[in-house]
């Protein structure tokens, strides 16, 4: 899947989870700060630095991912209601009643009235990108019900993703927090000796 890459510290081998499902790497809870510290060769200041990097990264990443998810929250809606159009003039297409009148949309508050013949299977679909194909009615619906049904199962991995990278924000500002802090302790360690 689509994999994200984090210049992440290195992860301990305690640690259960090492990225989700799609790639995102897991934030590692820092158990000891001052073990962690000395094992990292690293300074408490160039550490906190380097966990706002991860967690900036980590929100970032879910503010695309929010976008994604809104984005296909109006597409679902769009694909269902134009299938039950396709739907619908496949039992017109199989009844007595072939020809009817509908009034279509052309624009945001722009309606036009057409005369509909069901009898003649063809349907034009917008795929997007300024692209219009026309498609039998069995084979709209085909892709219709595909591309809901994928839509659908991006927004739950999207979803899933999200729950995780949630978990991993609050990781990190915890981390943070107790970095910041043995860093102040320190600091007042040091002016205590002088």
């Amino acid at each position: 899947g689509n994999k994200h890459y984090f210049p992440v510290l290195p992860m301990s081998t305690a640690q259960a989870v090492k990225e989700s499902k799609s790639g995102i790497p897991a934030a590692e809870f820092i158990t000891d700060v001052k073990q962690y510290l000395v094992e990292k060769k690293v300074e408490c200041e160039e550490c906190v630095r380097n966990l706002h990097i991860i967690h900036n990264k980590y929100k970032f990443l879910e503010q695309s991912l929010l976008q994604q998810k809104k984005a296909l929250l109006l597409k679902i809606p769009d694909i269902k209601s134009t299938l039950e159009c396709v739907n619908f003039l496949i039992k017109r297409k199989d009844s007595d009643e072939e020809k009817f009148e509908a009034h279509y949309q052309m624009s945001d508050n722009l309606y036009a009235k057409a005369n509909v013949d069901a009898s003649i299977d063809k349907v034009f679909l917008w795929l997007g990108a300024n692209v219009m194909l026309e498609y039998n009615y069995e084979d709209a619906k085909a892709l219709l019900e595909k591309n809901l049904k994928s839509a659908s199962k991006q927004c739950e991995g999207i979803s899933n993703d999200l729950m995780f990278l949630k978990d991993q924000i609050t990781i990190s500002e915890v981390n943070i927090a107790r970095m910041h802090n043995h860093g102040v302790n320190l600091r007042r360690a040091a002016k205590g000796r002088k």
